[in-house]
């Protein structure tokens, strides 16, 4: 079993969906964009969210986020809102080298702070 999480401050990502917009299209998914903007003004906190889940996926890994893509770790969600982690690129990678066969993410927001939580099973 593999564990990563990670602790993002909202207000950093507050600073980058004003004055650096471009970046989130680099960044995130469409659909994950499509997700953080339908929060309105709690948008930040949602784009934190997402980049804390990238960051505990890479340290669950053992290879943390440098050195891979934006997009090798990303979030779908269920129809009742829960969020589903799915690996690509150099992420997909490490996992099966590692015998991953099953990954959950958890996420949760307070206090000007996201977290994000990544376990994932091996078989190995």
């Amino acid at each position: 079993m593999f564990v990563g999480v990670d602790l993002v401050k909202e207000s950093r990502w507050e600073r980058i969906v004003e004055k650096f917009p471009a970046r989130l299209e680099k960044m995130f998914t469409e659909a994950e964009r499509a997700h953080c903007e339908a929060k309105g003004k709690n948008r930040a906190e949602s784009y934190a969210a997402l980049w804390a889940a990238r960051e505990a996926a890479g340290k669950a890994l053992g290879i943390g986020i440098l050195g891979s893509g934006f997009g090798d770790a990303f979030l779908t969600w269920t129809k009742w809102g829960q969020p589903i982690l799915h690996l690509t690129g150099q992420f997909e990678k490490r996992a099966a080298e590692l015998g991953v066969t099953d990954m959950s993410v958890s996420i949760s927001h307070e206090d000007g702070m996201s977290i994000a939580v990544v376990v994932m099973e091996a078989k190995k």
